[in-house]
């Protein structure tokens, strides 16, 4: 049995087996582990896939084989290429919808390829993700007890010739079954290609759980001999150990191994990082402006103070919001600049050295936010949010004081620490995060973050901006933007009423949605105060008026002269 090396705190152990029925059938069967320091991604642990190239009239003789091996190559580079935020899910669907994309319209043609039917196991962080996709099967042995994990798609034994209902290339939609469980030292999973059927299977391999052989592939394909197959190939895979720590737990880790060190002075160097003036120091957190005697570059750097250790939400969110940053790529979101661990002597984070003020600076000071230039802002943060969302980050602290408007007229969001990754963060979806006057009302009965939330602190955010500081609530009722400024177009407060709304089915669907909305109302040219739109006239208006004027007069007179 193969021991690679450990993935990213994965013990696996694997191997392999297949049986030969007429031939150059083997070559349609196609097994890989796959792990993630290979792609420069350990933290994406590994990947161990099967699966099996079906018979298609059309297809050239070496097509089977082409079409298995391409697919599952493709999936472990499409599967590890994956931004780091995505989920595993997230992930392996973006992978294998690509593959199928290429694989039937590859099938459209006379490319001589075949559908593939797949099953695989991803291994991330103590759990195990399970991929399901066409005739393949995949059976856990845990203790002494066998289960199979999904349900192969599988037509019935008559059916001729032998096509599952579902694989890669046989339709232009990929319908995947994926399933999710903890990882548990001891267990070993049997992935079995070439089988016809599934009746039979579970009663010839239940024998395996009670003594587990050393050689469990070829004990599991011993064991299927009798069963029909066009020819059989079964990957056994050992779990040896599992990971001690999650996403969280690693931040954790990683922030206990690097010191605390005091405050700095201006003067001081801090590993080739010439300290200068103190540009902000809060609870937890102090940021100070820095040299970067190696580069040359003009940086920030956000040191952690000895109180952050007493709350460990805040301690987690401080590493995760580096690793998380220099994942992101987008102009309007703050850039962390990632150094090397051999240069790190403590714990700090470096950024961009931005020159500007706070959004929540500039909102409260003369004069009130103008028209364009809050458009201007407005779109700007749209699109730091929806690009957050393209790589499955939930800022949740989305609030004037973490937008940066700078002097060049660029905007940045600001502060990562409290981001919340679907699919990753699952164990912490519940926990609410952020500034609860900015908090969508759902997430205070424990609603996951999700874009409509993050839309709700937006518009709560883009109201301030255009009311002086004044929040869209009172203590009673609500408060239109047409109240506090009569000045401003009313589809303005229409639309951030639209992204305020309590129930989240009222509410737009995300930032990208509001700034649609806003792009709308720009574009009718509606940009006249309400009020003063109501009362306007023309000159005729005024003749007519003073028309009517005159003759009520003259009829008063004349009632006054008769009486």
């Amino acid at each position: 049995m193969a021991e690679p090396p450990p993935a990213s705190g994965w013990s696996l152990g694997t191997e392999f087996a297949a049986s030969l029925q007429g031939a150059g059938a083997s070559s349609r069967n196609f097994y890989a582990l796959y792990e993630g320091a290979a792609f420069g991604v350990p933290g994406r642990g590994a990947l161990a896939v099967i699966a099996r190239a079906h018979a298609d009239k059309r297809a050239k003789p070496s097509g089977g084989r082409d079409a298995v091996q391409t697919a599952v190559a493709s999936f472990a580079e499409g599967y590890f290429g994956a931004k780091r935020t995505f989920s595993p899910r997230k992930a392996a669907s973006g992978a294998l919808a690509a593959v199928n994309r290429w694989l039937a319209g590859q099938l459209q043609g006379e490319s001589g390829l075949t559908p593939v039917s797949l099953s695989a196991l991803l291994l991330q962080d103590a759990r195990i993700f399970v991929a399901q996709l066409g005739a393949c099967q995949i059976y856990r042995l845990r203790g002494q007890v066998l289960s199979p994990l999904l349900h192969p798609h599988i037509r019935p034994p008559e059916a001729a010739p032998f096509m599952p209902t579902r694989a890669l290339g046989l339709e232009a939609e990929l319908a995947l079954d994926l399933a999710e469980e903890e990882a548990q030292p001891g267990d070993a999973y049997l992935l079995i290609a070439g089988l016809a059927a599934l009746e039979g299977v579970y009663a010839a391999l239940a024998p395996l759980a009670q003594h587990k052989p050393e050689a469990l592939a070829e004990a599991a394909l011993a064991a299927l001999a009798h069963l029909p197959a066009h020819d059989k190939a079964v990957m056994a895979l050992r779990v040896h150990a599992v990971p001690a720590a999650g996403q969280d737990e690693a931040a954790r880790a990683a922030l206990a191994q690097l010191p605390i060190r005091p405050a700095p002075r201006p003067g001081d160097n801090w590993d080739g990082f010439a300290i200068g003036e103190t540009l902000f120091r809060g609870r937890y957190t102090m940021l100070v402006a820095a040299r970067d005697t190696l580069s040359g570059q003009d940086v920030a750097l956000k040191l952690p103070l000895p109180s952050m250790l007493q709350d460990e939400v805040f301690a987690a969110g401080f590493m995760r919001e580096a690793w998380i940053g220099t994942a992101v790529r987008s102009p309007s979101v703050v850039q962390y600049i990632d150094i090397p661990a051999s240069r790190r002597s403590a714990l700090y984070l470096v950024m961009p050295l931005y020159h500007g003020e706070t959004l929540e600076k500039r909102l409260n000071r003369a004069p009130l936010m103008s028209l364009p230039e809050g458009m201007g802002i407005a779109f700007r943060l749209c699109e730091a949010v929806q690009d957050l969302a393209a790589i499955d980050v939930v800022h949740r602290d989305l609030k004037p004081e973490n937008v940066m408007l700078l002097e060049t007229g660029e905007v940045k969001l600001l502060d990562l620490g409290l981001a919340y990754l679907p699919g990753i963060d699952a164990a912490n979806a519940a926990r609410p995060g952020g500034t609860i006057r900015y908090m969508a009302p759902e997430l205070l009965k424990g609603t996951q973050a999700n874009p409509r939330t993050e839309l709700y602190a937006l518009a709560v955010t883009l109201y301030r901006m255009f009311a002086g500081g004044a929040f869209p609530y009172g203590q009673h009722e609500k408060r239109p933007l047409q109240r506090l400024r009569p000045d401003l177009p009313s589809w303005l407060g229409e639309a951030l009423a639209q992204g305020l709304a309590v129930r989240p089915e009222d509410r737009l669907a995300d930032a990208g949605a509001l700034a649609q909305l806003l792009q709308l109302g720009l574009a009718e040219g509606r940009d006249e105060p309400p009020r003063l739109r109501r009362f306007a006239f023309s000159s005729l208006h005024l003749w007519q008026g003073l028309t009517l004027f005159f003759a009520l007069l003259s009829a008063v007179l004349l009632v006054r002269t008769l009486t």
